[in-house]
């Protein structure tokens, strides 16, 4: 298996996650729009959080290393409604109670789908996640690396899931 394959079958985790964890913490669903692959490192989102992850793979007894990155970014219209929704609060600006927030759910989705990957032959060793915030704001992913961009549509607006994934022997 190529690792192109590896990621499309590592991507599909991620996307059960999101939709998993916006469902129950957020109480709204997500409707998976096409993927494409990003050709530039700007984010669709004004917040962005970030989680690096790292392990190794095992399919039929051959090993290998692997490193990915997910990132989840929100226009800020639509992180206020997420933030509202999760914390039972009104939020209209981005202010610092909410700032933290996206890393949780980027810690949650892949604490959901660590679950799945580990039945797949992965594991996973997770970095701690970091926000970044602003119009127009730059991701660095790892040299080498695709970077396909996932979008969701949600009664909250819209959510972008950015994933990146490189082996190694």
């Amino acid at each position: 298996m190529s690792g192109e394959s590896h990621f499309i079958e590592f991507s599909r985790p991620f996307i059960e996650a999101t939709k998993n964890v916006f469902k129950t913490m957020a109480f709204t669903s997500l409707e998976t729009q096409k993927p494409i692959i990003k050709s530039d490192s700007i984010s669709r989102g004004d917040v962005s959080a970030v989680l690096g992850l790292s392990g190794e793979m095992e399919k039929n007894g051959t090993r290998c290393q692997y490193k990915a990155m997910l990132v989840i970014s929100f226009p800020y219209e639509t992180y206020f409604q997420i933030a509202s929704a999760m914390l039972g609060e009104t939020y209209t600006s981005y202010v610092p109670d909410i700032h933290d927030l996206g890393g949780e759910i980027v810690n949650m989705v892949m604490g959901n789908a660590k679950r799945d990957l580990k039945t797949m032959g992965y594991t996973s060793n997770m970095a701690i996640p970091s926000m970044i915030e602003g119009k127009n704001h730059s991701i660095k992913y790892p040299s080498g690396t695709n970077v396909v961009l996932i979008p969701f549509n949600s009664n909250h607006g819209p959510i972008f899931m950015e994933l990146c994934y490189i082996e190694s022997e």
